[in-house]
């Protein structure tokens, strides 16, 4: 099956060393006990802090739709590796239902790390949402909201001019609940930025902000 071109496409902000972090592959027991893989960039141990990239949807109609899993995409891999090059492991994953496998995945990295934080995009965040509850922090790309907001420090990327329809406007409501409620939060607006800003413009900004989740995450797990 071929890829589509959004699969190839990496995240347009490197670091030096990123392309040669050490990279293993790894399983962990899905919520029905069968084993699922994951990948580990980086070093893994309970002295390390680790940040799991959640995969919060369908791998197998995922895979239908863009040629690979989610933790093919070049997307995935070069943001594991960014993070790895910026102090910390990270972790991919994939699944074959996304809720109960994203919580089997926290509950046995949680006997493997005692430090992690999140980090999701898009379509992603409901299930990151809900897998932050017992992390230390997470970073949500301009992300799909519920109605559930964790008690967790959320780093939140806002792109002005995203086009998925509804994003925004459910994206600002979350945010005014989330305020109201005295949630431990930081949200930068991307002025003028449409959805997948990371993949698509190449600028100062991009980087800057990407920059900024990255030093929110190492704030919080260092």
């Amino acid at each position: 099956m071929s890829r589509h071109e959004i699969a190839l496409r990496r995240v347009l902000y490197e670091v030096p060393g990123m392309q040669a972090v050490p990279v293993r592959d790894a399983e962990f027991p899905g919520a029905d006990g069968e084993l699922l893989p994951m990948r580990i960039y980086g070093t893994l141990d309970r002295s390390r802090p680790a940040v799991v990239i959640v995969d919060g949807l369908p791998d197998a109609r995922f895979e239908e739709h863009v040629g690979c899993r989610f933790m093919d995409m070049e997307w995935t891999i070069s943001m594991a590796q960014l993070i790895a090059a910026s102090g910390m492991t990270a972790i991919t994953h994939s699944n074959r239902v996304p809720e109960p496998d994203a919580r089997a995945l926290i509950a046995h990295f949680e006997t493997i790390s005692s430090k992690f934080g999140i980090w999701a995009t898009s379509s992603h965040a409901p299930i990151a949402l809900l897998a932050a509850a017992r992390a230390r922090c997470a970073v949500l790309n301009n992300p799909v909201t519920r109605d559930f907001c964790p008690d967790t420090p959320l780093f939140v990327v806002r792109s002005g001019n995203d086009e998925t329809p509804g994003l925004n406007v459910a994206l600002d409501a979350f945010m005014a609940r989330a305020l109201a409620d005295d949630r431990p939060l930081t949200l930068v607006n991307y002025p003028g930025a449409r959805h997948s800003y990371e993949l698509h413009l190449d600028t100062p900004e991009t980087r800057r902000i990407l920059q900024q989740g990255l030093e929110f995450l190492r704030a919080h797990l260092v």
